[in-house]
């Protein structure tokens, strides 16, 4: 679809953003009361992601790029992974395990999914159950919910979340290259450079459904599983806890970084256009300004 006149107003930054995570400067070799601190959580090959089932304060999951899962409680990390699935798992550069995601159902489901690229180079959400034993999965319960074929190395996205509506929001790159040789941040008929929104559950024999309040179902030619498109590698976003606004850190093509910030009250991005490959942040990508997709 044509870009220009129809993008999404959003908040973009083109600079390294810093984010404080609670650093303490030591006064006198000890924290000064009220100040917040650093805690070590464990030791770990190549973390990507971290996080933890909505209520657990006793533990942290680290996810390792290269294909396991790890627990992390009270600063020791438990010797027996969480999940392991290094056999599965083609990792290196910007493939490997990415992501996990646990729904808000997860205390009585016991249902969790997980984000990594596959031997074969697709991008792929799987499910997974814990077992009897809270801090480790069961293996032999996987069923892939979402497999995309990616033609590159680069550009696997990453993103797992959970928004505030309940539904599996996923984070997918644009099939990878350098300026979207394949076209697909503006095409509503591929999966590849957008933000995903579906319900992960079975759903008689799909692996999923499809919310029917997603932007573009129905439309022809459009895949209905898009929330929101024109991305270029969606590494990581997230919804605000007390609000539900959307941001976005997409990385750019070689000028510009993005974010992209879109609030609750403005739709949290849903049928939102944020520009690739048309645009690199607010800035015209002249390699592409010619295409159709770019001049409405």
């Amino acid at each position: 679809m044509p870009v220009a006149r129809r993008r999404t107003e959003l908040v973009l930054a083109a600079a390294v953003v810093a984010l404080a995570l609670g650093v303490v400067l030591a006064r006198g070799g000890e924290a000064a009361s009220g100040d917040p601190q650093l805690a070590l959580v464990g030791r770990f090959e190549s973390p990507v992601y971290l996080t933890a089932p909505a209520g657990d304060r006793a533990r942290l999951f680290v996810v390792e790029q290269g294909g396991r899962i790890m627990i992390s409680r009270g600063g020791t990390t438990l010797s027996t992974p969480f999940l392991d699935i290094r056999s599965l798992v083609a990792s290196g550069g910007e493939r490997g395990l990415l992501s996990l995601a646990f729904p808000p159902d997860y205390a009585t489901s016991r249902l969790f999914y997980v984000y990594y690229t596959a031997r074969n180079g697709a991008i792929t959400v799987a499910e997974y159950r814990t077992s009897t034993n809270a801090d480790v999965a069961d293996p032999n319960t996987r069923r892939t919910v979402l497999s995309i074929a990616h033609p590159r190395s680069n550009h696997n996205g990453g993103q797992l979340e959970f928004g505030p509506d309940g539904f599996l929001y996923i984070g997918t790159g644009d099939g990878g290259g350098g300026g979207d040789p394949d076209q697909n941040g503006q095409n509503l008929g591929t999966l590849l450079g957008k933000i995903l929104r579906l319900d992960p559950h079975a759903a008689g024999a799909a692996a999923y459904s499809v919310p029917p309040s997603n932007p573009f179902v129905g439309q022809a030619g459009a895949r209905g599983e898009i929330w929101s498109y024109g991305l270029r590698n969606p590494w990581r976003f997230s919804f605000d806890r007390q609000t539900g606004d959307l941001t976005i850190g997409d990385v750019g093509q070689g000028s510009w970084e993005e974010i992209d910030f879109v609030a609750a009250s403005a739709g949290r991005g849903r049928g939102a256009n944020f520009g690739w490959s048309c645009f690199e942040g607010r800035h015209t990508y002249t390699p592409n300004s010619g295409e159709a997709a770019c001049n409405p």
